[in-house]
Parts: C-alpha cells; sequence; structure tokens
C-alpha cells in the first residue's frame, strides 16, 4: 500500500516509494530507500522536501501515531540561567558596597567575598555556560560591579580547563571578583563617561592598578591576589601597564585575568558601541600578537568555546539555529537545535543537527543577535518541542 505523509511523519524504518521531486543534491538520498537512519530524514528536511510516498508494505515500521503533547520541564541550561542571574542580583550590591567602602577610604572585609566565589563556582559546576551567558548583560550603570563578577566567573572556568585544584579556583575567583577594586579611585565622571576617555583622562584611568594593590595591600588580602590587580593590564610582549612586564615575569594568574577582562569588557555592551559576539572577540584577540599568553589565550577559547552554549547562529542552509552542545571535533561545529527559516520567515519544527556530524553538510555563516529573538521560547527549542 503505498501514502502519502509530511516529511515530519517520516520515521526510521520506513521505505521510501517516491520523493515528490526531481532536484536532489545529495547523492546519498532517493526513491526506492528504506531509511535506517535519523541523518537521512534530516538530509530529506534539508533538501526542502515537503511530502513523499511510502511503502507500507515495504517499511519495516509503519507511521507513529503523534504522542500527545506533555508539559516542558526546564532544561539544565535554563535552569541555570535563572540560578544565575538570581546569584548576579544577590552579589550586585555586596560588591557595589565594596567599592564604596574603598572610595571612602575605608578598610575592606574581603569575608563577603568567599560567598560569591563559592555560588559563581557552584553555577559553573552545574552548567559551565549559563552564568557565563547572564553575565554579558549588563547595563551601563552596573557595568564596573558585574564586570568584576563576570571576570571571577571567567577566571574560574579557565583554571577548571588548565586544572587548577580546588584552593586556586577560589584564589583565582576572588582575583578576578577584586581586580579593578583600584577602580573606586576613580572619579565617577571618568569612570562612568559614555564616551571615548581624553588622554589625561585615560592616564587617570591608568593609575587603578596600583590603587587597587594598595587597597588589597591594607586589607591583607594576599599576595596572589594584589598581583592580579596590580598586573592584570601587562601585556605579553611588555607592551602593557604599569610595569611593563614581559612574558613569565607576569604571573599565571595575572596573565589569567588579562584575558578574561578583555574578553569580558570587549563581549558586553557600553554606551559608545555595542559587544561582540563571541565569535567575533576570539577572532579579534588571537589576532592581537603579543597582546596575551597564546597558550593560556587558546585554553580560553576551548573553555568558552567560538559559539557558547545558549547563542544563535545562522546556518548556510538560511536557517537560525540554537546552540546546545559544544562540537566534539571542532570549536566551528557544535550540535544545534534548529528553529527557524531566513528564506520562509517563519519558526519550523525544531530540529537537532550535529554540525560535526560527516553526513551533514550544513556550516555556521554566523553569530545572530540573541536580543533580536526574544519573543521565542528557548527552553521550548531546547527540548525539541514545538508550539
Amino acid at each position: 500500500m503505498i501514502k502519502l505523509i509530511t516529511v515530519d511523519e517520516l520515521r526510521q524504518g520506513m521505505f521510501i516509494h517516491k520523493l515528490e521531486v526531481w532536484w536532489l543534491k545529495d547523492k546519498r538520498i532517493r526513491n526506492q530507500m528504506l531509511i535506517t537512519d535519523k541523518r537521512q530524514i534530516a538530509m530529506i528536511r534539508n533538501e526542502g522536501i515537503q511530502q513523499l510516498w511510502i511503502d507500507l508494505d515495504k517499511s519495516v515500521q509503519a507511521p507513529a501515531v503523534p504522542e500527545p503533547k506533555k508539559a516542558i520541564p526546564a532544561t539544565p541550561f535554563f535552569r541555570e540561567l535563572d540560578q544565575a542571574q538570581s546569584i548576579f542580583n544577590q552579589g550586585k550590591p555586596k560588591v557595589l558596597a565594596m567599592f564604596n567602602e574603598a572610595r571612602m577610604g575605608q578598610g575592606l572585609d574581603l569575608g563577603f567575598t568567599l560567598d560569591i566565589v563559592d555560588e559563581i563556582a557552584g553555577s559553573i559546576t552545574r552548567e559551565p555556560t549559563a552564568l557565563l551567558s547572564v553575565a554579558r548583560l549588563k547595563n551601563h550603570d552596573d557595568y564596573t560591579y558585574l564586570h568584576s563578577m563576570a571576570v571571577c566567573g571567567l577566571m574560574i572556568s579557565l583554571g577548571k580547563k588548565m586544572g587548577l585544584d580546588e584552593h586556586q579556583l577560589r584564589r583565582v575567583g576572588m582575583g578576578g571578583l577584586l581586580h579593578d577594586v583600584g577602580k573606586a579611585a576613580v572619579p565617577l565622571e571618568i569612570l562612568n563617561k559614555p564616551g571615548k576617555l581624553s588622554e589625561e583622562e585615560f592616564s587617570i584611568m591608568r593609575q587603578h592598578p596600583i590603587v587597587g594593590a594598595q587597597i588589597l595591600m591594607e586589607a591583607e588580602a594576599g599576595e596572589d591576589l594584589l598581583d592580579i590587580a596590580l598586573h592584570h593590564h601587562e601585556k605579553f610582549d611588555g607592551s602593557g601597564y604599569p610595569h611593563g612586564l614581559k612574558g613569565e615575569e607576569i604571573t599565571l594568574f595575572s596573565r589569567m585575568a588579562a584575558v578574561c577582562d578583555v574578553y569580558d569588557a570587549v563581549t558586553s555592551d557600553r554606551p559608545y558601541r555595542k559587544g561582540w559576539t563571541p565569535a567575533e572577540a576570539m577572532h579579534n584577540m588571537l589576532s592581537w600578537r603579543g597582546h596575551f599568553d597564546n597558550n593560556l589565550l587558546h585554553a580560553f577559547v576551548r573553555t568558552i568555546g567560538i559559539y557558547p552554549v545558549g547563542s544563535l547562529v545562522r546556518l548556510a542552509s538560511g536557517r537560525v539555529a540554537l546552540v546546545v552542545q559544544g562540537g566534539e571535533k571542532s570549536l566551528l561545529k557544535p550540535k544545534v537545535h534548529v528553529f527557524w527559516s531566513l528564506h520562509s520567515q517563519r519558526e519550523v519544527k525544531p530540529q537537532a543537527l550535529d554540525l560535526g556530524d560527516s553526513f551533514c553538510t550544513d556550516t555556521i555563516t554566523g553569530a545572530e543577535d540573541t536580543t533580536l529573538w526574544q519573543n521565542i521560547d528557548m527552553n521550548r527549542i531546547w527540548a525539541l518541542e514545538t508550539a
């Protein structure tokens, strides 16, 4: 018996009698073919085929009856997004208070930093990319304070990739949280200026590492934390400040901080420019010869990924997809869930696609601006549920 079905009804075990097209580009799919692999279905869908004829007598199984829809449970990534937002909301007033205390010349009580660092480390352990996704969303007024928390998270993530022990992870996390405390001495009109700093203003801003180290010295923060505050603007080729240190004259923790500090700065929106996507940031940072320790920078790229989980990408096939898992063999080929057709300008049934699979011919052409897709329920896309 020959039956006409839609491509969404196609399942493994069905025998294709006839495809309703003649323009097939992929020679691996054809008429008179048994579907034995889900990837064959993906290729048929990628060809734009909407309907096809199947032979029930030659099929191993008949078309499945669609199951009733179930409530979509929050996926681990999106559950952790909420938790990460809560960590930032609760930590911000504490970091703000620390900067205010430093601004007024009061001694710092660093005990509160341990709680924040442990909360951030816990979030990264549960779902590494959720907190870092939240960290990119800062408004102008919150930038200085949330930047400190973001660098804390980035330092811990990079430290985990490098195999640091628990004590070291806590110290690099604290270092990230405190690295910019010297900005408390920078006049607010310079710190919050919505445009490019003048040469004189930048000269004042460049003093914050020295001031930060002095503040932490008075708080008896420890030599490693002082060093991060003092040297996170040094460059590997010796062109940084305040001391022009070169290569391994810069401590490991400060070299880590240099990478994490710049990455969060360039991927954050500012009043005078829009932040780069992670892909743009990685591309540009890799091109800055002499700026970073190359070994650390490449470890950082592997930590964050070119296309981090939770980001959106545009595919060569004219579709938009949500990145759900990093690529196993290539950072440029993550696992994604496709949900939008740019050709028809409409949502399509969510489809899982492993861009690193040998059967997959689709590729990423660029990153999408997540803010343009806020009306789409990404938790549903993640769970591969239709509207």
